[in-house]
């Protein structure tokens, strides 16, 4: 790994850390909803993925997204999870805008968004979407 790998590492993993105590914090401060709850463990079964733990994730509505770059407006090129009131959660694309699938579970569906993600997804990297 060079040194821009390591420096981009260490901004995703960073990210990690981030969004699990926002969350853990919400759950604190506002009470144990299915849907916090289900955020956390969708963060957590994403981060024990090593495809979508080398992406940027963030959190928009309980919603888990990742991206492929760390700066907005960001890159997405794999779907995200909703958590359902239920307990279910709910994978869906972006684009074109279509639901892949409801599972019982947070792997489950971090399985479900591994397997459309598009071949030779790497590490995200710190510009903009454009900067290639």
């Amino acid at each position: 790994m060079n040194v821009n790998e390591e420096i981009r590492s260490a901004v995703v993993e960073a990210q990690w850390i981030d969004r699990r105590r926002t969350w853990e914090d919400n759950l604190e401060r506002l009470g144990p909803e299915v849907w916090r709850l289900g955020t956390i463990a969708v963060l957590e079964a994403a981060h024990a993925h090593p495809l979508l733990r080398q992406l940027y994730p963030y959190t928009s509505h309980c919603h888990v997204h990742f991206s492929s770059t760390t700066r907005f407006p960001y890159e997405v090129a794999v779907p995200f999870v909703i958590p359902l009131p239920d307990g279910r959660f709910r994978v869906v694309r972006r684009d074109p805008a279509g639901e892949v699938g409801e599972v019982a579970t947070a792997g489950e569906a971090v399985a479900l968004v591994a397997a459309h993600a598009p071949p030779g997804l790497r590490l995200a990297t710190t510009g903009l979407p454009m900067d290639g």
